[in-house]
Parts: structure tokens; sequence; C-alpha cells
């Protein structure tokens, strides 16, 4: 099936399907952790944040790769795309 990117807010990579409903994804690096690249707060148009580090930010660009700083979620990164992104802030 071919999906348009117009109609994508972005693409998670999982370790599973189901996830967990319950588990709440931490939003902030713990004091000994260094992330690659820049750590950035992504808030999509639908209200979504995601915290995480990029090498490849640009807003130019169709899309940029996220890895969440919680590393025990489910989600292993995220392929953002730029048109569904309301701000990006550097933390």
């Amino acid at each position: 099936m071919e999906i348009s990117m117009s109609d994508l807010k972005a693409v998670f990579f999982v370790r599973d399907f189901l996830g967990n409903k319950l588990y709440r994804e931490r939003k902030r690096l713990s004091s000994d952790e260094k992330p690659q690249g820049r750590l950035i707060e992504v808030t999509c148009k639908d209200g979504e944040v995601i915290v995480g580090s990029t090498t490849g930010y640009d807003p130019k660009r169709p899309g940029f790769i996220v890895f969440p700083v919680d590393t025990k979620g489910n989600n292993i990164k995220a392929f953002i795309v730029s048109n569904a992104v309301s701000k990006v802030r550097t933390l």
C-alpha cells in the first residue's frame, strides 16, 4: 500500500505492536545519560510531544529521525514528518 507523506505524522519503529497503554514514557534524560546529537522536544500539530535526540534535524527537509530519551519505552526511533510538526525546541 502506498501512503503519501502528507497523510503521515511519523513512522514509529517499535519493539512490539501491542505496546503498553499504562506505561508513561520518560521525557527527561537521567544525569548519567548523554545523547548522541542534539536533544530536542518536538511538538506535533496533534499535540503529541516527543523528546529525544537527533543528528539530522533540518526544518527544510521532509522529515528527521528522533531517538526517544526513554530507552525502555516501546518506541525505538521515529521518523517525524516535518509538515506534521508545530514546534521544535532544543533542550
